[in-house]
């Protein structure tokens, strides 16, 4: 079965590269801190993971994936798209997985994280993200994708699945346009961790809920 699963989404990504159109804004800011030493945070809704695997394709990043059934699949289908990947979620395998993170970040390598992942509640930020934020020296983006509407699709070209993130499933010739929005925090050397930290979570729920309150 993960096999035959494992053939549908290869064909599906195919399909999705030869007919997406997408438009992508900011990724100059990122480059930016790349060739100044600095390493980014990318906080990515779970329900948007395919559009942002899309959307930063052809880049090196570290993704975390959950210890599960589905996130094993998901980490394989991502280990063929060139990205690097830290196994545990919030729920299991946490602490392991924080410190693969920070891990990574002091080889400098960007990382991604579903702030909101691996089962909700849907736009609330889990601590991790905040505090590999902390430690990292670049800033966190936050990856808004807004689909553009069609005469049939008034909500764009794809699917919406009735899990419990809504999760998104672009279709072939589906239009978007993705924006890799630097959040604007304090500096850190006026600020404790905890107060940083708890500043950058509601940061990036006020961005999630800006962004995919219709969603």
């Amino acid at each position: 079965m993960n096999l035959l699963v494992s053939l549908v989404l290869e064909m599906y990504w195919f399909l999705l590269r030869l007919t997406i159109r997408p438009l992508i804004q900011g990724l100059d800011a990122i480059d930016g801190e790349l060739s100044d030493g600095k390493i980014p945070v990318f906080a990515v809704a779970h329900h948007t993971i395919l559009l942002s695997a899309l959307a930063y394709r052809g880049r090196p990043a570290t993704l975390l994936a959950s210890l599960s059934k589905d996130g094993e699949l998901a980490a394989g289908f991502l280990r063929k798209r060139g990205f690097k990947l830290v196994r545990g979620s919030s729920s299991r395998g946490g602490k392991e997985a924080l410190e693969n993170l920070l891990s990574a970040i002091a080889q400098g390598n960007p990382i991604a994280i579903t702030f909101d992942g691996p089962r909700g509640p849907r736009l609330k930020p889990k601590a991790g993200i905040a505090v590999c934020g902390w430690h990292t020296s670049g800033s966190i983006f936050f990856l808004k994708h807004t689909l553009e509407p069609s005469r049939w699709f008034p909500r764009g070209i794809c699917v919406h699945l009735k899990s419990w993130d809504r999760f998104i499933l672009p279709l072939p010739g589906c239009r978007w346009r993705t924006e890799f929005v630097r959040i604007e925090l304090p500096e850190k050397t006026t600020h404790s961790r905890e107060e940083w930290v708890d500043c950058a979570l509601n940061s990036i729920a006020e961005h999630a809920r800006s962004a995919y309150a219709e969603y």
